[in-house]
């Protein structure tokens, strides 16, 4: 810096040394929220890339007019429709676990600049939202759809203060923040009544409990006061609401007014550093406590089924097997596809549910079930399966990977029609139409099936016959399997595991 003429040098040197310092306070400030995001990322990528596979399979993106106006149509939509835009990109796992950290940073970004204060001091507090949704998001049934909610509603905040705390804004702002971001719109409500210190500002309460009254009883018939009041598309079950989504909501407010009143220190670049650490190792020890170990295993192993990542599933049971049935079905199909079927006993069996289950409505318990039954050829068994679990997802999301593999069955059984209305769909989404497009060859087009070398075996080793059959008989269905056609091994190999797990159930 040159000194100006006239300028007193100790005038000077107080700016030089005031500059210093907001250069180091900024400096501070985007190195703390760099490696937050780097950390984030990292957590996604490495330790849990499996929740991003399951994300993106219960939700199928559509890039199209009329699926973006349904979902802006309801309440909460815009939230809603950012969440699944940003999970389809899932599908690249370092890009989806790039934008839930960018999420992350927003809004700790976004919650600090809320505030009043520019102490930097307390900078870390602002990193509690986003610790908060990490913690949170341990339960798979989170969508990301809360985080773009917290994000769209600190943004009507900014944009409040940025105008000079503007009635008009916030007149405006209130109707239009609960519509598109659904109930976490409460936190700009809440913000303009603090903002405000005001009795007169508890007006700004009622205009929006008469708002929401109105919406119930004219938009928003078929909704329960519950979801009105706590959330839309937060969480996979819509009638459920955890405590921590709530809280989660309400932090990223609370925590600017909390700051707004807490001290100022002598050395505040240490304070941060020191409370930053606080927070770093509060979050660790919760996430740890809420990321279920068995749960995630599980999990992995139907991303790597999907993947068709046989030997490092194995590989990953070596080291760690959780003990349930979906596990024992994933693994003991590795196993087969590796040529080691006869290695099963040497980890956890369940019995005969370990080799196939029978059908669970939920979205998970039948994927590497239907999985078994498309390489069996029992194909409307997998179709079964793999519809089942479509319209089990809570929140009726429609699923490129069921769809995908309905698809293919509709395709073998030479229902052409059904097959090219899935197609149809799949073509509208981003990471699917090049797999949809290239399948619309098959439509209509027997020698094309015949020709193909995974449809035409499915062809040959297919029941010849439909027919009803009772799940505990299923050493009969895989007998049959095998009396049609000696080649399918898979079916042999799996009728000699079901009699040896039968056995062992009969001992127990």
């Amino acid at each position: 810096m040159i000194e100006p003429r006239g300028f007193p040098p100790a005038a000077f040197f107080s700016l030089q040394i005031f500059v210093h310092l907001v250069q180091m306070e900024r400096l501070t400030k985007n190195t703390l929220s760099a490696l937050f995001g780097a950390g984030i990322f990292l957590f996604w990528l490495l330790a849990f890339p499996q929740a991003l596979g399951l994300q993106e399979q219960n939700q199928l993106f559509l890039w199209s007019g009329s699926y973006a106006a349904e979902r802006l149509g309801m309440a909460g939509g815009l939230a809603d429709w950012l969440g699944e835009f940003i999970t389809q990109f899932n599908c690249i796992p370092w890009l989806g676990a790039l934008l839930l950290a960018l999420v992350s940073v927003a809004i700790q970004r976004m919650t600090w600049s809320t505030g009043d204060t520019r102490d930097i001091s307390w900078y870390p507090l602002s990193f509690i939202p986003s610790a908060l949704l990490l913690v949170h998001m341990g339960d798979h049934d989170v969508l990301p759809c809360l985080g773009m909610a917290v994000i769209l509603s600190l943004l009507l905040c900014l944009l409040y203060k940025k105008a000079g705390d503007n009635a008009a804004v916030a007149a405006i702002g209130i109707p239009a923040g609960l519509w598109l971001a659904g109930p976490a719109a409460w936190v700009f409500v809440i913000y303009v009544i603090v903002r405000k210190r005001s009795a007169r500002s508890l007006l700004w309460l009622a205009y929006s409990a008469a708002l929401v009254v109105t919406a119930r009883f004219t938009l928003l018939q078929q909704y329960p006061w519950k979801q009105i009041l706590l959330g839309f598309d937060y969480f996979r079950s819509p009638l459920v609401h955890p405590v921590l989504e709530t809280v989660t909501i309400l932090s990223s407010v609370a925590v600017p007014a909390i700051i707004s009143i807490l001290p100022s220190f002598r050395k505040p670049l240490a304070t941060c550093i020191a409370v930053y650490a606080i927070i770093l190792c509060g979050t660790a020890f919760w996430v740890s406590r809420s990321y279920d170990r068995d749960t995630y295993e599980v999990i992995a192993y139907d991303q790597l089924v999907r993947n068709e990542k046989w030997d490092e599933l194995v590989a990953r049971a070596e080291k760690y097997q959780p003990h349930s049935n979906v596990s024992c079905v994933s693994l003991n199909l590795a196993l087969f596809m590796t040529g080691n079927l006869e290695r099963m006993f040497e980890f956890y069996q369940c019995g005969t549910e370990g080799l196939l289950m029978p059908n669970v409505r939920d979205y998970l318990s039948n994927t590497s079930t239907a999985e078994a039954f498309w390489r069996l050829g029992m194909v409307n068994s997998a179709l079964r399966y793999s519809f089942d679990s479509q319209e089990s997802i809570g929140n009726l999301r429609k699923s490129g990977r069921f769809m995908k593999r309905m698809a293919e069955c509709q395709i073998v059984n030479g229902r052409y029609k059904v097959a090219g209305k899935y197609l149809d769909i799949l073509k509208q989404s981003l990471f699917y139409r090049n797999w949809a497009e290239e399948h619309e060859r098959f439509i209509m087009d027997e020698t094309a099936v015949e020709t193909d070398p995974v449809y035409a075996y499915l062809r040959q080793v297919r029941f010849e016959k439909d027919f009803l059959y009772y799940y505990p008989e299923m050493d009969k269905m895989l007998g049959i399997l095998y009396s049609q056609n000696k080649n399918n091994y898979m079916a042999g190999y799996y009728f000699m595991a079901w009699k040896q797990l039968e056995q062992m159930e009969v001992k127990k």
